[in-house]
C-alpha cells in the first residue's frame, strides 16, 4: 500500500509544485494574514491575486482555490509562508509525519495491547491507509484534526472531561465534523466537558473575529455554503463524498428529487446521532467507552455535510480500538473487524476515486461498521448484566 502511495505522489510531483493541491488554500490564507489582509480573507478576488504569485501554471482551475475554514486556522500556517510554496508543502508534510508519531504514542498509552507494536510500525500502518495518504497528497489538515481527537480521546480515557472538551474545541477548524462529535460527547460526559469545549470555542471565536472583523464574520456563512454546495466554485461532487449525504445524493437520480434529498439526509443524520448518543450509559469506562468513542467518530464522519476522503484519517482511532480489541480477545471481534477491511485496501479507493468516481460507496462500509460496533457494545453490556451461573451443589440445594 505504501509503495502504491509513494508511486502516485511521484507521478503528480509536477502538479504539486505548480500549486494544484489543497495546501494552496492554507498557504494563501496564511499569506494574506501575514500581509495584513485578514479582512479580505473570504474575498475571491483577493485570494486569486495572492495565488497568482505562486500558482500561475495550474491548468485545472480558472478561479482561486477557495479558503473556507474558520480564520483562526490560518494562523497555524503563517510560519510556512516564509518558505517558497514547494518547500512549504514538503515542510507541512514533515510536520504531518511528526503528528502521526504523536498520535501513535497517544493511542499506545490508552490501548495497552498496542504497546507490543513499535511506534514506527504504527506510523507505517497509518501511511498505508488511503485517507492518510490523501492528506499527504493534498497537503490537507486532517492529520492535525486526528491529533486533536486523539488528545481528547486520551483525556476522556483518564476521566479528564474538562481537558477533553478543551482539546476537541481546537478542532473547530473542521466544525462540520467536530460539532456532531462534540454533541455526542457532551450528552455522554456532561457539564465538565461542555465547559471545557465552550471555553476554548469562545477563545477561537474571538480570535477569528479579531482577524476578519464583523463584516468578514457575517460574510463567512454565505461564502462557505456557496462554495461547498456548488462544484463549479470548489465544492466536491456528492459522488466523491464518503458520507451519508454522498451516499444518498451522489447518484444521477438524486437531482430529480431536489430539496427533498436534503430533508432525507437531515433525518438520517439525526437518527444516526440519536442512536449513538443513546449509548450514554455504556460510554463511561474501559472497553465499552473505547468502542463507543469509535462509534461516535464514525457517526460524525457519516453526518458531516462535506466529509472528504482525507477526513477519514480520523478512522485511525477506531482501527486502533478494534486492533487492541483483537489482540485482547481474538475470537470475539470478527463482527467489528470485517466492515473495516475494505476501507484498508488502497486499490479499491483508487478504483472508486479515479475509475468509477464513486467514493460515496465507502459510506456503506462505514454504516456497516457503525452498526457492528454498536451491536458489540450491546453484546458486552448483556454479558456484563448476566448473572453468574450457579454451581450444581447450589442449584440442587
Amino acid at each position: 500500500m505504501i509503495a502504491t502511495h509513494v508511486f502516485f505522489l511521484w507521478r503528480v510531483r509536477d502538479r504539486i509544485a505548480r500549486g494544484d493541491p489543497d495546501f494552496t488554500v492554507f498557504y494563501t490564507a496564511a499569506k494574506m494574514l501575514r500581509e495584513g489582509q485578514g479582512a479580505q480573507l473570504y474575498d475571491s478576488r483577493a485570494q486569486l491575486a495572492v495565488q497568482a504569485e505562486f500558482a500561475r501554471n495550474s491548468d485545472i482551475r480558472r478561479g482561486p482555490l477557495p479558503y473556507i475554514h474558520p480564520p483562526f486556522e490560518a494562523l497555524f500556517f503563517v510560519p510556512l509562508t516564509f518558505l517558497l510554496y514547494p518547500v512549504a508543502f514538503a515542510a507541512w508534510n514533515l510536520i504531518n509525519l511528526a503528528m502521526l508519531f504523536g498520535v501513535a504514542m497517544l493511542l499506545k498509552k490508552s490501548l495497552l495491547s498496542l504497546q507490543r507494536i513499535p511506534v514506527w510500525q504504527m506510523v507505517l500502518l497509518c501511511l498505508a491507509f488511503f485517507p492518510v495518504f490523501a492528506n499527504f497528497h493534498q497537503g490537507q489538515d486532517a492529520i492535525l484534526l486526528l491529533l486533536v481527537v486523539a488528545l481528547s480521546f486520551r483525556a476522556l480515557d483518564r476521566d479528564a472531561d474538562f481537558l477533553a472538551g478543551c482539546w476537541l474545541a481546537f478542532g473547530l477548524f473542521k466544525y462540520h465534523l467536530i460539532l456532531p462529535l462534540a454533541v455526542i460527547l457532551a450528552l455522554w460526559r456532561g457539564r465538565k466537558f461542555i465547559l471545557g469545549f465552550a471555553s476554548v470555542s469562545s477563545a477561537v471565536l474571538l480570535i477569528s473575529l479579531g482577524i476578519v472583523g464583523w463584516k468578514g464574520a457575517l460574510q463567512y456563512p454565505i461564502y462557505a455554503w456557496h462554495v461547498v454546495s456548488q462544484p463549479a466554485f470548489g465544492g466536491i461532487p456528492p459522488g466523491q463524498l464518503p458520507s451519508l449525504f454522498g451516499l444518498l445524493a451522489g447518484w444521477p437520480f438524486a437531482h430529480k428529487i431536489g430539496s427533498a434529498m436534503h430533508v432525507v439526509v437531515a433525518a438520517g443524520s439525526a437518527a444516526l446521532l440519536t442512536m449513538v448518543a443513546g449509548l450514554r450509559k455504556h460510554a463511561q469506562h474501559g472497553v465499552m467507552f473505547r468502542l463507543c468513542f469509535a462509534s461516535a467518530i464514525i457517526a460524525a464522519l457519516l453526518v458531516g455535510y462535506s466529509t472528504n476522503s482525507y477526513d477519514l484519517s480520523l478512522l485511525v482511532v477506531p482501527v486502533a480500538v478494534i486492533t487492541n480489541r483483537r489482540l485482547e480477545n481474538p475470537p470475539e471481534v470478527k463482527a467489528i473487524l470485517a466492515p473495516a477491511l475494505p476501507l484498508l485496501v488502497s486499490p479499491l479507493w483508487f478504483f472508486l476515486w479515479m475509475r468509477w468516481q464513486r467514493i460515496n460507496v465507502m459510506a456503506l462500509f462505514l454504516l456497516w461498521w457503525l452498526f457492528a460496533m454498536m451491536a458489540e457494545v450491546h453484546r458486552l453490556n448483556r454479558l456484563k448484566e448476566e448473572p453468574f451461573p450457579k454451581s450444581p451443589l447450589v442449584a440442587n440445594a
